[in-house]
């Protein structure tokens, strides 16, 4: 028996998650599975400290730390309906610092002719929805997680285009468990399973 913590970026698995969970749970059924869904400055000191076994972070594509499991890239967003006048401070809403969508976005911005000032802040995917859907702000988000009701702003108010980013496996030194090697190795045979295409 024992224990596999797996910590897992809310924006990862989406619906698979569960799927993943039963798989794993009919495999190993003496193995308890303690999953924590964060963000990823949570999730890396955690990994770091032992806390995680294993964990889904993102990470700068030449990051040599982990399993690379999917590429994306960084998209700046907006509502449909977003405009701000020609030259206005842009609104951004953003997860709290140190987060990966975060830096990207405003390293992008260094050197650049770009007012703006941050004027949302959340914890959860939710909160960063809620608060784009409103027309309330711009953020940065994985291409995958452009819903209707958002459109992709890139070019538009002087915002360059953004990097790409790896979904990565990661692991704390002592996590490679028997079960949280075959844990892993579920969540990458998942992950090349491709998306169903929900992008109308």
């Amino acid at each position: 028996s024992g224990v596999v913590r797996f910590g897992v970026l809310e924006n990862f698995l989406g619906d698979r998650l569960p799927t993943l969970l039963c798989q794993f749970g009919r495999a190993f059924p003496s193995v308890r599975l303690d999953v924590s869904v964060g963000m990823n400055l949570d999730l890396m000191p955690m990994i770091k400290a032992g806390e995680l076994d294993l964990a889904v972070v993102m990470t700068a594509p030449d990051d040599k730390e982990g399993t690379p499991l999917r590429r994306t890239q960084f998209v700046w967003v907006a509502a449909e309906t977003f405009d701000v006048p020609a030259g206005a401070s842009l609104p951004f809403a953003f997860f709290p610092s140190p987060c990966i969508n975060r830096q990207v976005g405003i390293a992008s911005l260094e050197g650049k002719d770009v007012p703006w000032h941050v004027v949302f802040t959340s914890q959860s995917q939710q909160g960063i929805r809620a608060a784009i859907l409103a027309g309330l702000a711009v953020t940065v988000l994985a291409r995958d997680d452009v819903e209707p009701g958002m459109k992709i702003v890139d070019g538009q108010y002087g915002l360059p285009s953004l990097s790409k980013v790896d979904f990565t496996l990661v692991w704390s030194s002592g996590g490679k468990t028997p079960a949280a090697v075959e844990f892993g190795r579920m969540i990458e045979q998942m992950t090349r399973v491709p998306l169903a295409a929900s992008h109308g």
